[in-house]
């Protein structure tokens, strides 16, 4: 469905406006935040259907911003470097819907936001 809110919790600002380019092509519309504060009030305001997590980014704060995504009624997704497989298995076993090594995301950006936006 077009036209739905996208909240990234990322740090890289070249990353935020190819999230933005790709969510734009689906006419859906990216809220990017760089810390958890601003993540928590943003959430409330956004109601994002799709919550993008950049593992590096969110850090320790992993467990507390997936139950937030989750309580809003938003899915999750997550990368992060491929070697960093035990955090990846902390955000599935945390709630988060889907986790991609940083290469994959970044490289197919525009279909994996289309096939979560469209679940």
């Amino acid at each position: 469905m077009a036209g739905e809110a996208i909240l990234a919790f990322v740090q890289d600002p070249m990353f935020s406006v190819q999230l933005r380019e790709a969510a734009a092509k689906g006419q859906d519309t990216v809220s990017v935040v760089t810390s958890v504060a601003e993540f928590e009030q943003r959430i409330g305001q956004v109601h994002p259907k799709l919550t993008i997590l950049d593992l590096g980014a969110v850090g320790a704060d992993l467990e507390t911003v997936i139950r937030t995504t989750k309580q809003e009624g938003s899915k999750a997704i997550a990368y992060g470097p491929h070697i960093m497989k035990d955090l990846f298995e902390r955000a599935r076993q945390l709630g988060c819907d889907a986790v991609y090594p940083n290469s994959r995301f970044k490289m197919s950006t525009e279909a994996i936001l289309s096939e979560w936006i469209n679940k």
